[in-house]
């Protein structure tokens, strides 16, 4: 697979990528040591996760607007990083109703799910076109590591074959929330670096 990357561009995103790993790994530290590690809604990691996505969000959100030449497909990424959003906040959102989160994401699939079939002429090329550059793939590695690795890896499955493992509990959590964040960092990395090459046009 052949990345549109200079070398001096791509040892720029391999600073920014080393930066989002320490960067990481000092908010799970900050919430271990400093927090308690408990990592509920309310915690740095948790915080961080919901900012990250938000964040990758809106880059995409913001290309829509100003490129429509690739319109139909930035919509697309923009809807589904917003209902993951929404999915990352159902913990405050089961205040009003238990699965009320489902609601939002509901309004936001179908709007955003409207906007993308009315651009659907910008869907396919820009998407190819976007694949074809390095920051598609940081985007690319760290969604299937949140959506694949995260979840079979913090699967209960795997941890009650752990023996003692309901000592290990605060230990799952830790490590799939801390997965997650780092998952989500590769995502808003590489949302940034397309946006700023412009979703593979430069």
């Amino acid at each position: 697979m052949a990345f549109s990357l200079s070398l001096g561009r791509g040892a720029k995103q391999a600073f920014t990528l080393l930066a989002a790993f320490l960067l990481s790994v000092a908010i799970i530290y900050f919430d271990v040591l400093a927090m308690g590690g408990a990592m509920g809604e309310n915690s740095p990691v948790q915080l961080s996760q919901a900012i990250l996505v938000l964040g990758s969000a809106a880059f995409f959100a913001l290309g829509a607007r100003t490129n429509s030449d690739q319109r139909g497909y930035l919509l697309l990424v923009a809807t589904l990083f917003l209902c993951m959003f929404v999915r990352e906040n159902d913990g405050l959102l089961d205040g009003i109703v238990h699965g009320f989160w489902l609601v939002p994401v509901l309004i936001i699939a179908v709007a955003g799910g409207g906007a993308v079939i009315y651009n659907r002429a910008t869907l396919r090329g820009p998407a190819h076109q976007h694949a074809q550059d390095g920051s598609f793939w940081i985007l690319a590695v760290g969604f299937l590591q949140l959506v694949v690795f995260s979840r079979l890896f913090g699967s209960g499955l795997l941890w009650d074959q752990v023996p003692g493992q309901h000592d290990l509990e605060a230990a799952k959590t830790i490590v799939q929330e801390s997965t997650e964040l780092v998952s989500y960092s590769l995502i808003f990395l590489g949302s940034y670096l397309s946006h700023k090459y412009r979703y593979g046009k430069s």
